[in-house]
């Protein structure tokens, strides 16, 4: 696996390896412009269930894009580790990576069975109001969240 978890890694990290599964992967678009990608997003998960954003950005999205497959697990070097988005954040996790020129993946074949899939953080229905107007982090239904899942297997 990975030389170190997703909560080991510090801002500036470029040379350590990690072993990651990407639980989830879109695209993210100019709202002016469809056909214009701004970047390509992901949520990549630890052996742990650690979770962080991940994202490429022009130029390197035409490199990464065609080998990225979501569900697949990669062991990932020579990326960047940064400080997260301010907002809409899609994991609770204060640090971001992106993706370089020098980065390497390396698909993983042999994944251990209860390698985690998913990540999910539940809001108790008395807080839901707290979440209006929150703009920090992303959120959803969870509804929607189970019928997209299902349609993809």
């Amino acid at each position: 696996m990975g030389d170190v978890l997703i909560l080991e890694l510090q801002r500036g990290n470029t040379s350590v390896t990690i072993c990651a599964r990407v639980s989830r992967l879109w695209d993210f678009c100019d709202p002016q412009d469809e056909a214009k990608l701004l970047h390509c997003d992901m949520v990549l998960l630890d052996e742990e269930g650690n979770g962080i954003h991940a994202a490429i950005f022009p130029p390197v999205i035409q490199k990464f894009k065609p080998l990225i497959k979501e569900g697949v697990v990669y062991n990932i070097t020579y990326f960047r580790v940064r400080a997260s988005n301010n907002l809409y954040k899609p994991v609770f996790n204060e640090n971001m990576i992106t993706f370089t020129n020098w980065t390497k993946l390396e698909e993983v074949v042999e994944v251990p069975p209860a390698f985690p899939v998913l990540t999910y953080s539940l809001t108790p229905i008395d807080q839901l109001h707290l979440c209006v107007d929150n703009r920090e982090y992303y959120t959803c239904r969870l509804s929607y969240l189970y019928a997209t899942k299902f349609k993809r297997l």
